[in-house]
This record gives C-alpha cells, sequence and structure tokens, in this order.
C-alpha cells in the first residue's frame, strides 16, 4: 500500500470516529414525549469558533470517540466539534427583522429550549420560564446507557427572564435587560467544566461539561452532558398549572429514563410506581443534601427544583462553591435576590420533596391538595 493510500485509509478511519456526533442534530425524545414542555427552534451554524476545553474521557464514556484515541485535538476532531456545537438559534428577534441567513447554514432539525419552573420570573406557574440561553442537542446512546446533551450561550429565547421582562423579542447579544443577552462568558464555563469534574470525581451526581467552545470577545458555547438532565421544575410547571395529562406524560418520561438506565429499580406499574419514583427522590435527596452538608459544598436549592437535577444531582455551576471550612454566612447574590446559605440547603430539599409528595398525590387522585394537607415523606 502506497503512503497516499495509506493516508486516505486513516483520515477516512478518523472520520468515521468522529460520525458519532452527527446523532446530535436536535432531535430529543422529550419533544415526542411532552408536546408542549419547550419552544423550538431553527438553528444555524456559525462556523467559527476555537476549542477551549474538551472532556476526553467523558467523550470515551459517551462512546463518541474511540477508546484508543489520544487525548490530543486534532484538526479533524476540532472541525467536527465545530460544526457540531458551534451552533446559534434563530430567534423571535431575527424572524422579526427579517435577518438575512444563509440558508446553507441552517440545520435540517429545530432544537428545543425546554420549559420549566422558575423563580426569578414573575409567574410562578412556569408559564414564562425555562432554557433562556440554551438549546438541546439530542441524546447520546451507548452501552446501554442515554445520554442528555445540550449547550448554553446560543442565543436568547423567549422564556429568559430579560425577554419576559422587556414583554418583547431580543436581539442576541443585547445587554439592555438583565439575562436577556443569550450569550455565555468563557470564564464562566471553563469554571464549570473544572468545578463539575471535581464533584464528578468526588462521586457526586452532576452535569459534566464536555465541550466549551471560544466565540472570542470573552464569550463562548458550553456542552454540557449527564445521564439525564430533567430537573425538577420540568414536572413542577404543570403541577403549579394543574395540567394532569403532561404532568403524567413527563413524569412517565423521567421514570422511563430512569429505569432504562438502570439508576431507579421502578417495577410496580399503574399509579403505585409513582410511589417508587417519590421513594427514590427521598433517598436520592437525603443522601444528596448529607454529602453536600458534609463537604462544604454550597448548591442553591429551592422549593422550583430549578438549580438542581430531577435524581438530586448538580446543574448550573454559576453559583455552587466548595469550602474549605464550613462557611455559613455565605450567600449568592444573584443581582435581584441573594440565595439560600449551607445551613438552609436541608430545610430547601425537603420542600422539594414536599412538592414531589404533591405531585405524586395529583397524579394519583387528579385532585391537588396543597402541601401543608401532605405529610412530609420520610427520606429513610
Amino acid at each position: 500500500m502506497t503512503m497516499k493510500h495509506s493516508g486516505a485509509r486513516k483520515l477516512k478511519e478518523l472520520s468515521n470516529f468522529y460520525s458519532s456526533f452527527d446523532q446530535l442534530n436536535g432531535v430529543h425524545p422529550w419533544m415526542d414525549a411532552v408536546k408542549d414542555g419547550y419552544v423550538s427552534y431553527k438553528v444555524r451554524e456559525l462556523q467559527v469558533g476555537k476549542i477551549a476545553y474538551f472532556n476526553f474521557i467523558l467523550a470515551k464514556e459517551m462512546g463518541l470517540l474511540p477508546p484508543d484515541h489520544p487525548h490530543q485535538m486534532t484538526e479533524d476532531l476540532e472541525k467536527k466539534l465545530i460544526e457540531t456545537f458551534s451552533l446559534q438559534i434563530i430567534n423571535e428577534y431575527d424572524e422579526l427583522t427579517h435577518r438575512r441567513v444563509d440558508p446553507e447554514t441552517v440545520r435540517p432539525h429545530r432544537y428545543m429550549a425546554t420549559r420549566y419552573l422558575q423563580l426569578q420570573h414573575a409567574n410562578k406557574q412556569g408559564k414564562t420560564s425555562g432554557d433562556g440561553r440554551g438549546i438541546w442537542n439530542g441524546t447520546v446512546y451507548h452501552r446501554g446507557m442515554t445520554w442528555d446533551v445540550s449547550s448554553r450561550g446560543t442565543g436568547v429565547t423567549c422564556l429568559a427572564p430579560g425577554a419576559v421582562e422587556a414583554q418583547k423579542p431580543l436581539k442576541t447579544g443585547g445587554t439592555e435587560f438583565g439575562y436577556g443577552c443569550g450569550l455565555a462568558e468563557i470564564d464562566e464555563l471553563l469554571a464549570a467544566s473544572i468545578l463539575a469534574e471535581v464533584m464528578h470525581l468526588q462521586g457526586l451526581r452532576t452535569e459534566r461539561v464536555l465541550c466549551v467552545i471560544d466565540l472570542g470577545k470573552g464569550y463562548g458555547i458550553g456542552v454540557r452532558a449527564a445521564h439525564n438532565l430533567i430537573r425538577p421544575a420540568h414536572l413542577f410547571l404543570y403541577l403549579k398549572q394543574e395540567k394532569y395529562e403532561a404532568l403524567k406524560a413527563a413524569t412517565d418520561y423521567l421514570i422511563d429514563r430512569q429505569v432504562d438506565n438502570k439508576a431507579w429499580d421502578i417495577t410496580s406499574k399503574g399509579l403505585n410506581k409513582y410511589d417508587d419514583l417519590l421513594a427514590h427522590v427521598c433517598t436520592s435527596f437525603g443522601e444528596f443534601t448529607a454529602q453536600m452538608d458534609i463537604d462544604y459544598i454550597f448548591a442553591w436549592l429551592d422549593w422550583d427544583g430549578d438549580n438542581v437535577l430531577a435524581d438530586a444531582g448538580i446543574i448550573d455551576y454559576g453559583s455552587v462553591r466548595q469550602f474549605g471550612i464550613r462557611h455559613d454566612k455565605y450567600r449568592y447574590d444573584d443581582v435581584e435576590r441573594f440565595s439560600t446559605n449551607l445551613n438552609e440547603q436541608k430545610q430547601k430539599a425537603r420542600l422539594i420533596i414536599q412538592v414531589f409528595a404533591q405531585m405524586v398525590d395529583f397524579l394519583k387522585t387528579k385532585k391537588k391538595k396543597t402541601s401543608s394537607r401532605l405529610c412530609p415523606p420520610s427520606a429513610s
């Protein structure tokens, strides 16, 4: 075999290695399971950026890279990552202003920004809130496990607090309204990539950062992955809105994913499976809160179930801190309000569990009771 043919074969093999990223095309099972659980957007390829961080270990765990791939960024791999993740939504502002977009750069599938409950919104039923600057890239299936993959810094959606405050579509990159820019700062993304891996190595359930793309001017796109990126808030909005069918669909989706990934052992059928869900959630949040308390880890918990994963894990590292000594007085300053502190995390976790109990009761009776009428479930 000539050197020329050998090189061509090697290039083809590398190309096949990286074709695993093609499954991240915007299609996600949540879109079929929960019809009104998201806002969909056309997406365009930016075709710019540099890879500032790539988690080779995580990529191999997900089956996106072969096990023997060197932990070195190749020109072909960087090109594939830019093609896959350097994206921006074509949002409502772009549509209204008839922004010119090269049709060759528009992806064939629409991507979703999911709806979920958020306390920073005036509406406390989740009617306006959700992914304000992010989209879900899709799922990856490898060795019997499904992974969720999503990106942040991909443009401002109609679910952003700033867009809701403005009561009009916002241009991506604008700074007139808080939480209305749609972009992510590169230092924030790099800090999250490091801290998430630190938490993972300590045995905590957590999102992990697969990739960070530097777009220049201090901004970037961060790609997160986990076996399940659904938050309690993805379910709680339907409880607050008393939308039974949507809540059932979302909860069934969560149970099916957890069972398929062998994270939860739920064999009960019918309505009894929701009791099993509650038992798993109680145990998970009890263990999670105890470990954070022991290790002095601050993660902003609240009853809305926004800044935490449904299986009790860390997501959104902007406010997460780990202290060398117990810092009871620390609160995160989120401009309009201050967070809880270490001592209050256990109380907030209890409130999340109470909302789960309220949700399960609603699923079983179709009647929404106030949480005060429900006995707090045991975490034992």
